[in-house]
This record gives structure tokens, sequence and C-alpha cells, in this order.
């Protein structure tokens, strides 16, 4: 139980440290003689020859003995107000061992009196300081407790958790391992309930990897024989069992092999064996001073047996006497239940009361020192007031410094990219004009082949002036685009057709519609500008791979989603953001501006819309661009 290897620490480990003999003997007597009323005296004189003695640690103990003595005397008003002067003590001089041990006792009473409601109300807040503390072994004992009180309370997936929970802690922390094995049985258990076997098979093998002591084997091996059992492997629990009842050594209560004999006789149909053994049984419990709420199941095993071998009406006499007193247990646990609530709204009464009275006596304190900082606190007020009005006017210029060099920063940038583009094609159409005019002998197709090429770059130098006037207009335009029907199939054909213009390439598109015909309410004129700078850009980058044009339809979040594909060489995922900026061109010797998915962002959004760069894909680039349908 929670609070017992305190005990034993307590108990055990005094005689093995540099201890005074005189202190020891007081505690010793004190130790064996818990119960007496003498203890308290002794008590207080070990207190004060440790405090002589210089024993920080040994007066620890001192007051931790009273704490004990009002523990087992059942003294729960002396306990609780006793266990904040330990606590105090302990916090003063970094004894947090007995801080928690003496909380703890408190715990592990309300638990004894299964008040589980008050022992989870007081866990909670013990394992919240000692994780706090970063004290582990506290912390350690509150996943074991808590993983016994949801076992009792029927709540076996929380009690697995919480089992598992103190296993971990302690093995990652290196703490005591004697608890282990017991740990890893009581785990088993729950697990069997659960009827998940091969995790219960799985934890009763770790208990016995980490046995402490021989004698510990034996509750493990009961668990095995049940986990056999309950996977009906009923000749190896017999098998188990008889070397369990030879060897165990006294190790083992008579209820517990009683109880093991009892489900070996249910599992194999020995009804009537069954029946002699919970006559001895229930002997058992009683001459062990357990009263029949204890043990009120035993009475529906006994019914059961009753029915298997057709005697009903012993049956129905057990049946209807395990119904009453399940019924009277549920009733005392819900009245006990109602008395903790009770209880916790007290504590919590008195805690609201402490803290109004806490917060009247600030209330004073703050009316008396009042006065005499009004006149500070103007003055502090009308300096706030003007740092304020600096600091908002240091912002704006900040940000107005900031918007300027960002604005000649582009400034710069386009001059650059708009003097380099126009440059290029304002050579070649001056160039190619110059041989058309100055070639009297060129034939007609060498003519018609400048003509093409002054043509080409006169149509890219009006793009570049299209782009840019378009961008500008997109940005400065608060007029909502104009809606209407529009067909998606047909508009995606006409931006295929509108590329292939530009670039023979665009004539290898493949397009993939979701249907064979789609109408939209939304900006043809829009959703067509965007398409067209999709499959711009994958024509471009992707020279000799494939270009697919699909779009989707998703009526659950009502949105239409067009996707350009492309097999190129693709684009980082760190750049996915990035290139949706102006200007932006991951290869700066690349054609063009860098506008075509600044211009497509700006749709998408114009349109309520999203366009990005889809980083799953890896064959190449991905452009998805997502609307509403209207």
């Amino acid at each position: 139980m929670f609070g017992m290897l305190l005990v034993t620490a307590h108990a055990e480990n005094e005689s093995h440290q540099q201890v005074d003999s005189t202190l020891y003997a007081y505690y010793r007597w004190c130790n064996n003689n818990i119960r007496d009323t003498a203890v308290l005296s002794k008590a207080d004189t070990l207190f004060r020859l440790s405090g002589e003695k210089h024993d920080i640690r040994m007066q620890a103990v001192a007051l931790s003995v009273k704490a004990d003595h009002y523990y087992f005397n059942n003294d729960l008003d002396s306990l609780k107000t006793w266990i904040p002067r330990v606590q105090d003590f302990a916090r003063k001089h970094n004894q947090l061992k007995y801080y928690y041990f003496t909380w703890s006792r408190l715990i592990l009473y309300y638990t004894k009196q299964a008040q589980y409601t008050l022992a989870q109300y007081e866990l909670e807040q013990y394992m919240s300081q000692a994780e706090k503390d970063n004290y582990k072994p506290a912390t350690a004992d509150a996943y074991k407790q808590l993983g016994h009180i949801y076992r009792t309370r029927g709540l076996k997936e929380a009690s697995v958790e919480y089992y598992r929970k103190a296993i971990d802690f302690m093995i990652q922390n290196g703490l005591d391992k004697f608890q282990l094995s017991n740990l890893y049985s009581e785990l088993a258990t729950m697990l069997m309930d659960l009827r998940r076997y091969p995790e219960a098979a799985e934890a009763i093998e770790k208990g016995k990897a980490c046995i402490p002591l021989p004698e510990y084997i034996w509750s493990l091996k009961i668990k095995e024989v049940l986990l056999l059992l309950q996977t009906d492997q009923i000749a190896k629990a017999k098998a188990l069992f008889e070397e369990i009842k030879a060897g165990h050594g006294g190790y083992l209560t008579d209820i517990n092999l009683t109880e093991i004999q009892l489900a070996i006789y249910k599992s194999s149909h020995e009804y009537t064996k069954a029946l002699a053994t919970i006559e001895r049984l229930i002997g058992l419990f009683g001459n062990e001073g357990y009263a029949e709420s204890y043990f009120y199941y035993i009475y529906k095993t006994r019914a059961d047996a009753y029915a298997a071998l057709g005697n009903f009406g012993p049956a129905y006499e057990d049946l209807q006497h395990f119904i009453d007193l399940y019924h009277k247990r549920v009733n005392d646990d819900n009245e006990k239940t109602l008395g903790e609530f009770a209880t916790l709204l007290d504590v919590n009464r008195l805690n609201v009361e402490k803290a109004e009275l806490h917060q009247q006596a600030q209330e004073e304190r703050l009316h008396r020192t009042q006065l005499g900082t009004i006149g500070l606190a103007c003055i502090l007020l009308l300096a706030a007031v003007f740092i304020a009005v600096m600091l908002r006017m240091n912002r704006h210029l900040a940000r107005a410094k900031r918007a300027a060099e960002e604005s000649n920063r582009m400034k710069g940038i386009f001059i650059r990219n708009i003097t380099h583009e126009i440059n290029t094609p304002l050579n070649s159409i001056v160039g190619f004009a110059e041989l058309a005019a100055a070639s009297d002998d060129a034939d007609a197709a060498e003519r018609q082949s400048y003509i093409g090429i002054i043509q080409e770059n006169s149509g890219y130098l009006q793009k570049l002036v299209d782009d840019v006037l378009y961008v500008a207009g997109l940005e400065s335009s608060e007029t909502p685009p104009v809606m209407g029907p529009t067909e998606i199939n047909e508009c995606c054909l006409e931006c295929i057709q509108k590329v292939s213009q530009y670039s023979p390439r665009a004539a290898d598109i493949r397009f993939v519609p979701a249907c064979e015909k789609f109408h939209l309410h939304t900006s043809r004129v829009l959703i067509s500008k965007a398409i067209t700078e999709m499959l711009r850009n994958a024509v471009h980058f992707a020279a000799d791979g494939d270009i697919t044009l699909a779009y989707t339809l998703d009526g659950g979040n009502r949105r239409i989603t067009f996707t350009v594909t492309d097999s190129g060489p693709g684009i980082p995922a760190s750049e996915a953001e990035h290139i949706f900026g102006r200007f932006v061109k991951l290869d700066t010797f690349s054609q063009g501006l860098g506008l075509g998915l600044t211009v497509c962002r700006l749709i998408a959004s114009a349109l309520d819309g999203t366009i990005k760069l889809d980083t799953d894909y890896s064959g190449g680039a991905r452009f998805v661009l997502s609307i509403p349908l209207r």
C-alpha cells in the first residue's frame, strides 16, 4: 500500500546511518509502541535532544513519529492538524522525504477507510506538488496509489494506465525496485480483467524478471494460474497450482490458496467440489473477521454452482443474498461518497473564506497606502503616457522607414528586372528588323523567320508590360470581380489554346476534367488568367516533360480545385512560399519578371481561394488552386 515503503525505510535505515545511540533508542521505542499515548511525550523529547545534537533529520523523524501515532490510532483531526507542522519544518530544512511521508499518511488513511474521493483529491494535490519539487519517489508512489484507487472503483483502463506510469517512472529514474514485481502483478490482474491476455502474460514475465527476493515469486505464480484458467489451459493451471502448494513455504495464506482452488474447480466444471471449497472459503473469511459485505461476490459464485447442478432453490437464495449484499454495499459506498463530497465542499468553503479574509486584509493595507501613492501614480501616469506616445511615434516612424526601404528595394529589383527583360526583346526586335530591312537578297522564308522572331519578342515585351500593369491593377482595385456563369471545361481548353500561341509545347498539355460539363458562378476573366499563368509556368520549366491540367470537385467542402502538374526539375519545399513573391525567380538566368505566380496568388485572394505548391509531390512541380463553389 501507499506509504509502506516510506515506513520501511523510516524504520530500518536509521540504524545504518550515523545516528546517535540515545536518539536511536528513543526512535525504536516510539516505533515499537506507536499506539501508546506516551509516544507523544517521547517524540517531543526526541525532537529536543535531536536539536541539541544538531541532527535535523532526526528532528524530522520525531515529528513524523507523532503523525504515525495519530494515523495508527485513527485520530483524523489530530493527523490533519499535525501534518502542516511537519511539512513546514521539513520544507524549511530540506527534508522532503518526511514532508511527503506525513502527507502520504493522510492519503493512506482515506484509502484504508474506503474514502476514495477524498483520497484521490489529496493524491492529485500530492502529485502536483511532487512534480513541482521534482521529488521522484513521491511521484512514483502517487501513480501507484492512483492505480489502486481506480482499480477499486472499477475503472480498469485508468488503473492500467497508472500502473504502467508507476512502473515506467520507477525504471526510468532508478527508484526502489522492491515494488516493481508487485506492480507487475497488479497490472497483470487488471489486464486479465480486460481480457488482454498477451499483455497480462508479458507483465507476469517482467515481474518474474525483477523479483527482489525468492518469496516474491508466489504472488506472480498465482496470477499465472489465473491467466492459464482464463485462456482455457486448465491442465497447465492445475499442474502449476500443485507446484505452488508444495513450494510456497507459508508465504501464501489459506485464503489465497482456497480462492485459486475454487477458480480451478469453476473452470473445470467440478461444481460439487466448488461448493465444498466455497463453504471452506466462507469459513476462512469468517475466522479472519471479515464482514459478509467484503466477500459478497462468493454468494454469486455459489449460486452459479448450484444452478449448474440443477439445484435452483439454493441458487435463487444465494443469488438473492448476493443482490441484497451488493445493494447494501452500493448504498454504503454512495453514502460514504456523499459524505466525502460534503467534506470537500466544506474544505473548499473554508478555503474560500480564508481567501476572502486574506483579500480583505490586503484591501485594508492597500487603502492605507493609497493616499500616499496617488501623487506618485499621477506622475508615473503622465510619464507613461509620454513614453507611450513617443514609443507609438517611434513605431510609426520605424514602420514608415521599413516601408520606404522595402519600397526602394522593390523599386530597385523592379528596375533591374524590367531593364534586363525589356532590353533583351528590344535588342532582338531592333536587330532582326535591321536584318530584314538590309537583306535585299534574302528570300521570303528567311525574311519571314525574321518577322516571326520580331513578333515573338514583341509579344513577350507586351506580356511584360501587361503583367506589371495587371499586378498594379489587382493591388489597387477595390472593386469586387465581376461574377458570372462559367463553363469550366471550355475555360480550361481556352487557356491551353492561349498558351499554345506562345509555345508549341502547349499542344502536349493533357486535360483531365472531373466531369463532361460543369458550370461555376465566378469571374471567368480571373480564372482564365490564373490557369494560363500556371500553364505558362509549367511549359517554361518542363520543356521536355509531361504537363497535366486537371480539376476536382469537393462537394462536402463546397470547393473546386485546379491542379497543374509538370515533370520538370521541381521546386524545393523550402521555397514553397517564397516563389509567390514579386520578382522572385529561382533561376536568375531564366526569362521573365517573376510575376506569374504573384498574379495567381492575387487572383486566388480576390476569389476567396488559395494557391499553393504541393510539397508532397516529388515527380516535378504541382500547383494547386482552390476556390469556393458559389
